[in-house]
């Protein structure tokens, strides 16, 4: 349901300020949900449309978990 909901946000009001967040909260959901390639797609956007934030940067750290967890 998480999913749906940041999936809804970000297309009825991809301008909100908000935005950036569920994007962020998206990945994460997608990690959660072991959908690893879905993930990296979605932090990576997260890094390249909100470059210099925070929200980039807690992306970038779960894209080096990523990087991690299909070491092993």
């Amino acid at each position: 349901i998480a999913l749906e909901s940041f999936q809804t946000l970000l297309t009825r009001f991809p301008q909100s300020q908000k935005a950036p967040d569920a994007l962020l909260k998206l990945g994460y959901s997608q990690y959660e949900l072991k959908q690893f390639d879905a993930a990296r797609g979605t932090l990576t956007q997260v890094t390249q449309k909100y470059p210099d934030t925070t929200v980039a940067r807690l992306a970038q750290g779960r894209l080096r978990a990523l990087a991690v967890d299909a070491a092993h």
